[in-house]
Parts: C-alpha cells; structure tokens; sequence
C-alpha cells in the first residue's frame, strides 16, 4: 500500500461506517479521550435510523430497560426537542420508540462534535494492510482521493462487514440454503386521519389480527393506550386492491405504519426486495429502483384503499435501503437461539438484547416471530475475530446463529454493541493490548460507569 498521491491520517481508533452502532462507538471511544475518525460512505450519521421508522429494543416485553448509556442519551436529547414519542410497550415489538428522522440526523452529529470525532464521509474501504495477523492499515476512497488510515484499532460498524470481508475473515449469510431476509425503503405520508384509521381498525378488529407464525395477539383497544405504535394488519383493504388488479406487484399480505412525532404523519415499512442480497453492488442498484418503483404503487393505493388515508401525500423517503440481513462473522463466541429463547445473562455480558425473534421470508410475503419474554446477555467475544487483531466487529455482523440474529439486529440492540466496541477498543489503547485480552470485567465496569444497562432485576 504505497501511493505518494495518498494522504495518511493518524488516529488511535477508526471506526468503519457512521449508522447507530459505528457513532455509538464513535462517541464511546472519543469520550475516553482517544483520538478517533468515523469514516461513513454516506453524507450522513444515523443510517437507517434516519428512515424514521423508530428505534428497537429499548425495553424487553416484561417492561426492563434493557438499554441505555449513549443511545438513552441520543432519546433524552429528542425528547428536549419534541423529536420522540418515547418508549412504549407493543405486543409486536415488545417495545417502540417513535422518533423524528431530521432530529435524530442533526443529534448525532451535534453528540459526535461534542465528543471530539473526526468525520469523514463519502468514501469507502479499498485495502487493508495486514502485518502478522494484525490490520495495521485501512486505504479508504473517496471523490478521487486516497487516504491511508493508520489506527490502533479499527472497529467494522459497515453493517455488511464490508471491511471484515476486505480482510478475508470467516464469516455466514443467511440461512444455510442462502435465503436472506428482504430489504426495505422506508418511506412516510402526511396528512393522515389516525382517528379514522383507529376506529376502523375498532370496527373491524380483524384487519389487525396477526398472521399464522407470530406468537402473540393484538387487541384494537392497544392502539389508544400507548403514545407510538406499529399497526401491522389492514390485510383486507390488500385483498380488495388485488381483487381491483391493484397492489399485485408488492409482495407483502400485511400494511405496516408506525407512528411519528409529527401529529399527520405514519411512517410506512411495506416495500419488500425478495430475493435480494445486499451485498451485491448490482442487486443493491436494481433493488434501490424497484424499492422506488413499489413506494410509488403505494402512494396511490393508500388514498384509495386505507381508511384516514384519503388525503395522504408523500413526506420523505429515506435515504437508503434498510438491510435486514447479510454477513454475519465468525467471533470468538455465538450468540445462540438458546441463549435467546430462555433469556440467558452470562458473566462476560457487553450489551442485553430483548426484541422478539423477527424473520421475514426472503423468497415471499411471510414473516415468523417468536416471543422473546426477557433480556439476554451478548458476550464480549461475539465482536472480536477468532484470529485477526486490531478489529472489532459491532452491530448486525456480530457472531450469532441466524435465530438469535433475528432478534439482535435492530437498532436499540446495536447502539449498545457499539457503545462496548467503543469503549473496549480504547481500552485496547489504553492498555496496548489486544481485543481479545481485554479484561471483561474493566470493559464491564466502564460500561456501567457510563450508563450501560448489563442486568435487569
């Protein structure tokens, strides 16, 4: 890696990627006073919690809170600026918390200057430099320039793993036959009548039955006891547009809408890329325009098919696909299905995870969710390889078996695995050790100094 047009920049921690896990991290290092960059391929923090479509796991279905630390931060700092709707119970998420799109942009920026984090955005990992089973180096591209990151530790928060992956660590997708979950565009309307919706819903409390493979039950009485909620149902307004030759080309039997701050405003989770994998430059730019294509079919068949949503207009769409599912890497430990189902704390705890087993068929319109009734540990070794040094791996590519991943990839749980690959990075630094000789117990006790939840009661 030798190029004199390319510029080196210095850093004790470089976090890859600037979504909710990588600028929790960001952050969490930076406050314990090491020099760090967050380099994001995008013009923006947040990821896909900029979407709008609400934050995860924040409370597990027993009312815990199971998260906390930054990303408690982050809602105490929305809330001041009227940008949640804070966190409430629901039979499908176990907990959602409603948050303004805009808000949550400009908060993660404001929190990141504050801490003193480098940015850099637009560009992306394109080489790496490994000396003796160590990253030494990170060459990352971006409007025609190079730039060679030097870092004691670099910490992959790309989602994808793109820089796990540049490195050539082990790692699996999907299920074993290949099968991902699909994408998402997220996307919002304005001007909705939600006293006419729930008083449809009301009248009609079948159009929010839950489909065959969910393990729980919603009332319609739900819907006026919480501040935010996620409807999913409305299936016979589908069943009569696909009668009318309507909604044929969305593979999706059920409408999502989750509520926003804004009063008129729903935010919708119903476009659906099938057959999709996200890693695939090719399938992310065909999916990117078919994800359009479905937004558009479904503005005009809100206003015609959806109760207080007669005079509904488009408000934002987000500014990338959600990706539920692609590489998850091999760490020194697995978070299991066991661990998940019966709600197992082991002593090397980083971050709890509480959100419900939640798979979306990758090949048609269904979806499976198994009931998760309490919070479960996710150890420490489900972030770091089993043989490279110098890199932690944080949210959705941490070490776990595809049922547990299920669970563990929404944002909520992310904040907090970033919050811990953050702080165990720097302790790396600080001790001029390697990420798998961190102490657990020093990461644990900074952790909780610092407002992590590691154990319900």
């Amino acid at each position: 890696m030798t190029d004199e047009n390319a510029r080196t920049l210095c850093c004790d921690i470089a976090v890859l990627g600037g979504g909710v896990s990588g600028v929790t991290a960001a952050i969490a290092a930076a406050r314990q006073k090491k020099r760090v960059i967050i380099i994001e391929q995008g013009d923006f923090l947040g990821g896909v919690s900029v979407s709008g479509l609400g934050l995860l796991g924040f409370q597990d279905r027993e009312g815990n809170t199971i998260v906390g630390g930054i990303a408690q931060e982050l809602i105490d700092r929305l809330k001041a600026l009227h940008g949640t709707l804070g966190h409430n119970p629901c039979p499908i998420l176990n907990s959602l918390t409603p948050v303004n799109a805009g808000l949550i942009r400009l908060v993660l920026l404001e929190l990141c200057k504050e801490a003193g984090v480098s940015m850099l955005f637009g560009c992306i990992p394109t080489q790496a430099l490994v000396h003796n089973e160590r990253l030494c180096q990170v060459r990352v591209f971006g409007k025609g320039n190079f730039f060679d990151v030097k870092a004691d530790v670099f910490i992959d928060a790309t989602g994808d793993g793109d820089l796990c992956s540049l490195i050539g660590l082990p790692f699996e997708k999907g299920s074993p036959d290949g099968e991902l979950q699909p994408a998402s565009l997220i996307f919002a309307v304005s001007g909705v009548n939600k006293e006419k919706l729930l008083k449809y819903v009301e009248d009609h409390p079948l159009e929010v039955d839950t489909p065959e493979g969910y393990e729980t039950k919603v009332a319609p009485e739900f819907f006026r006891k919480v501040n935010g909620y996620n409807l999913l149902g409305l299936d016979a307004c589908i069943r009569k547009a696909r009668a009318d030759g309507r909604y044929n080309d969305i593979p999706r039997d059920r409408f999502s809408l989750i509520t926003y701050p804004n009063d008129d405003t729903t935010v919708i989770n119903n476009t659906r890329l099938t057959d999709f994998d996200g890693t695939d430059i090719w399938q992310l730019s065909r999916g990117t325009q078919e994800a359009c294509r479905q937004i558009e079919e479904l503005i005009k068949f809100m206003p015609a098919y959806l109760p207080g949503y007669e005079d509904c207009t488009l408000s934002f769409i987000a500014p990338t696909l959600g990706i539920r599912e692609s590489r998850r890497f091999v760490g020194r430990c697995c978070l299991t299905e066991k661990d998940v189902r019966e709600g197992l704390i082991p002593s090397d705890t980083v971050a709890l995870g509480g959100y419900n087993v939640d798979i979306h068929h990758g090949c048609d319109e269904g979806s499976e969710l198994y009931i998760v009734h309490r919070a479960y540990g996710i150890p420490y070794g489900c972030m770091v390889p089993e043989k490279m040094n110098g890199i932690l791996f944080t949210g959705r590519s941490i070490w776990a078996d595809r049922v547990a991943f299920g669970s563990s990839r929404i944002m909520g749980t992310c904040m907090a695995l970033g919050q811990a690959a953050g702080i165990a990075a720097s302790i790396c630094v600080q001790t001029k050790c390697e990420a798998g000789q961190v102490p657990v117990e020093m990461l644990r006790r900074l952790l909780i100094e610092n407002g992590a939840v590691l154990t319900i009661q």
